[in-house]
């Protein structure tokens, strides 16, 4: 006799199956690597390409990074399963939709989770004890920061803000106080324009809490208040440093960065309309990489940077 066709795994009702992607590839949020591409802009803004081993650190060290990040996603997932069966686009995740078990997520997690820090070991023990934090730090927000308002977004800054940190362990280089409020600020405007977008897409009334969070609607206008503030303090931050000694130093022509200054803002700018306008992603940096005009604004601030490096000129 013929196989019995295979029963399907139960999912609970109202939830409906992912499509698409490989579910190991969206749970993992492979896509979400490209963050730690920030580990590299310690790398540039330091002009450490003549330094020794510098790029295979810094290639070590996003791998590892990026393995223990996707180890607290699928843990994230996992504290988070009840609440994202109740989210409009998260109740498709693989764990909530229940293509994925609990059992096979656990055992992944931990296989990356000894991978990474294995390879941060080899980088260097600054970086570990980087890697570490940041670990920590996720569990930490998973766990019950992601519930309180305010410091939930400042716990999201400070994970972004990390992954600055560990570049410039990676390479053994001094994080610049400029880099790091520049980064700061920045990082919290993109953490509160991802509670704002989340909102802003929850069909709740004005007094329900958003699950699994901190927020209801009525809160909109003071994150948006706080959100757009904190991105323009990142662009006068940026603006101070044109003038600044170690932009003096570090740059032949540091005047021209601030032509950098209008791309950011109009990044920023299009980043928090979008987001009032309830058309942003849940995640401000996936739109930006879907965005042209985004990719414009990042083309702009790339061009300037080289101009103000290159040794010629008036």
């Amino acid at each position: 006799m013929p196989d019995s066709p295979a029963i399907p795994t139960p999912v609970p009702d109202g939830v409906a199956r992912p499509s698409g992607r490989h579910p190991w590839l969206r749970l993992l949020r492979v896509h979400h690597w490209t963050k730690n591409a920030l580990l590299g802009v310690p790398f540039l803004t330091a002009q450490a390409w003549a330094r020794p081993g510098a790029l295979l650190a810094l290639g070590l060290g996003f791998l590892s990074l990026s393995l223990v990040a996707s180890a607290t996603y699928v843990l994230n997932d996992l504290a988070d399963l009840e609440h994202d069966r109740e989210h409009h686009a998260k109740r498709h995740r693989p764990l909530a939709s229940g293509v994925i078990g609990t059992t096979a997520a656990l055992l992944v997690t931990g296989l990356l989770v000894v991978a990474g820090l294995a390879i941060a070991t080899l980088v260097g023990a600054e970086f570990l004890a980087t890697v570490l934090v940041y670990g920590a730090l996720t569990t930490l927000y998973t766990r019950r920061l992601k519930r309180n308002a305010i410091v939930d977004v400042v716990a999201l800054a400070g994970l972004w803000t990390l992954r600055l940190v560990a570049g410039a362990a990676a390479i053994r280089v001094e994080l610049s106080a400029w880099l790091l409020s520049f980064g700061a600020f920045l990082f919290l405007s993109l953490s509160l324009a991802k509670r704002v977008a989340e909102l802003e897409a929850f069909g709740g009334d004005h007094e329900r809490l958003l699950p699994g969070r901190g927020y209801a609607r009525r809160d909109l206008p003071a994150l948006l208040a706080f959100g757009i503030s904190t991105g323009v303090v990142s662009v006068l931050v940026l603006a101070l440093f044109v003038d600044s000694t170690p932009a003096q130093l570090k740059y032949p022509h540091h005047e021209r960065l601030w032509l950098a200054c209008p791309a950011l803002w109009f990044w920023l700018a299009r980043i928090w309309l979008e987001t009032s306008r309830g058309r942003m992603h849940h995640d401000p940096l996936v739109y930006s990489l879907r965005d042209r005009a985004s990719w414009a604004a990042f083309a702009a601030i790339a061009l300037v940077w080289g101009a103000a490096l290159a040794p010629f000129g008036p």
